[in-house]
């Protein structure tokens, strides 16, 4: 009967009858995910496939999520094959693990092999990217770009970012060959060989407040805020210090956007106050000064949705400077090219369509819009969690560096708590719109006093200490 089969496989979901009278607007990001677990276990297939199905869910969700694959794979006795750019998640679930890199699978075994000994440069520099939650430090990214396809080098396809290239590397296309156990598409893996496991030293984040100014530069005080007439913010207050950067964390639904999206003035239907200074700003962005709007500026999520299409990047920089400034065709490029190459970028994007970038290209071009008009204060939602762990670091190292030479002021909104201490000094927790519990990251991350704090620090998936040990 397929009420009953419907009826059972929700329940092996962790959902229950009701989700099936609801839209799917009406569901949670987990809620929506899990439904389409069931819709895929249904007729009981024999092999699955899994397109990063947790990527911009909350790490608890993100757990339930896991767990219903797991649990789901081992009652159906089903093969799955699972995309995902998170090590950390993949080291949790999967038993062997195929690295992809333009096109070409260039490393293959089981996944302790792989994660824990890698041969090849690419699956090193990857491991050599992942954040974790229980220490700060530098994270490093892979210099360059991906080849686009139709572009790729005659050679190894990884030849232009590789240190261990030689001049084979860029002439002839490796073989994949067995060595150790596990499929290695690289000319020097004997070479290279084992990695050594003292070989990395942790460069650590000052994640101290000695250097920063105790000027109040922005203050929330008892923010309600509200969708229709739910209330979707429950008196939230905060101080931010200028130059210091806030981590704002919690689960999907918790409030993180709509706070950022009130102080930016993004979102209107909102009481309370919220001050730039001495100066308290209106809700709504049409309202305020000119110069406040240029003072608070936002990064979007989405590096896919958050550029128009129809115009080159020098248009899109330029829209902000002739919104805010009377500057002469001189100064006008000159700023353009300026913050280009601030988020490291040559002059010749300025021609470039955002269908011609990268989603990293794309998200430092938005970050680049942003400071282009030299603001004090930037707000960054969930601007890393559609990169992979590469682009990722490169983009938080950016911001890192970013914030110390324009001495910002930042908002960083995340649910992936191992990256707050590589950015942040300060972390707020939201929960339904309240606050739990605020304050130094370290003493929220290692001592937290809410029981929901510990809850999200259970759920981070985190890589195994020894697979960190990575040289590049």
């Amino acid at each position: 009967d397929i009420q009953i089969r419907l009826t059972e496989v929700l329940a092996e979901t962790r959902l229950d009858e009701s989700v099936l009278r609801r839209y799917p607007h009406e569901l949670s990001g987990g809620q929506q995910q899990r439904v389409t677990l069931a819709m895929a276990f249904l007729c009981r297939p024999l092999l699955i496939v899994l397109d990063e199905p947790t990527t911009g869910l909350d790490v608890t969700i993100q757990r339930h999520v896991l767990d219903s694959v797991r649990d789901l794979c081992m009652a159906y006795g089903v093969a799955a094959v699972f995309v995902s750019h998170d090590l950390a998640v993949v080291d949790t679930l999967a038993t062997k693990v195929a690295v992809m890199y333009g096109g070409r699978m260039v490393e293959y075994g089981a996944t302790a092999s792989v994660l824990g000994n890698p041969f090849h440069p690419y699956t090193r520099g990857l491991l050599a990217a992942v954040p974790t939650s229980t220490r700060a430090e530098i994270l490093r990214g892979i210099p360059g770009s991906p080849p686009r396809p139709g572009r790729r080098p005659a050679g190894c396809v990884f030849s232009p970012r590789c240190s261990y290239s030689i001049d084979r590397c860029v002439t002839a296309v490796p073989e994949p060959r067995v060595v150790d156990s596990r499929l290695v598409r690289c000319h020097r893996a004997d070479e290279i060989g084992p990695r050594e496991h003292d070989r990395k030293s942790v460069v650590l984040v000052n994640s101290a407040a000695d250097d920063f100014s105790a000027t109040a530069v922005l203050s929330v005080r008892e923010l309600d805020a509200y969708y229709g007439s739910t209330r979707v913010l429950d008196s939230v207050s905060l101080e931010l210090s200028a130059e210091t950067c806030l981590a704002v964390v919690g689960e999907s639904g918790s409030g993180k956007t709509t706070l950022a999206r009130c102080i930016a003035g993004l979102h209107s239907n909102w009481s309370g106050e919220v001050k730039l200074d001495s100066a308290t700003l209106a809700p709504n962005a049409r309202k305020r000064p000119k110069d406040a709007l240029r003072r608070v500026q936002y990064v979007f999520q989405n590096p896919y949705t958050s550029l128009n299409p129809r115009k080159t990047v020098g248009q899109i920089l330029s829209q902000p400077l002739k919104q805010f400034f009377d500057l002469s065709f001189l100064e006008h490029s000159e700023r353009v090219f300026g913050a280009l190459k601030s988020v490291s970028l040559g002059p010749d994007f300025a021609s470039r369509f955002p269908d011609q970038l990268s989603g990293g290209e794309r998200q430092r071009v938005a970050i680049a819009r942003a400071l282009v008009v030299e603001p004090d204060i930037l707000i960054c939602d969930e601007v890393t969690s559609a990169l992979d762990v590469s682009v990722q670091a490169i983009i938080i190292e950016l911001l890192r560096t970013l914030q110390n030479e324009r001495r910002l002021t930042m908002i960083f909104i995340t649910h992936n708590l191992a990256l707050v201490r590589s950015i942040a000094q300060d972390v707020l927790v939201l929960k339904d719109g309240k606050i739990m519990e605020s304050g130094a990251v370290e003493d929220i991350l290692e001592r937290p006093k809410s029981g929901y704090t510990v809850q999200l620090m259970s759920d981070v998936p985190e890589l195994r200490e020894e697979y960190r040990n990575t040289e590049v």
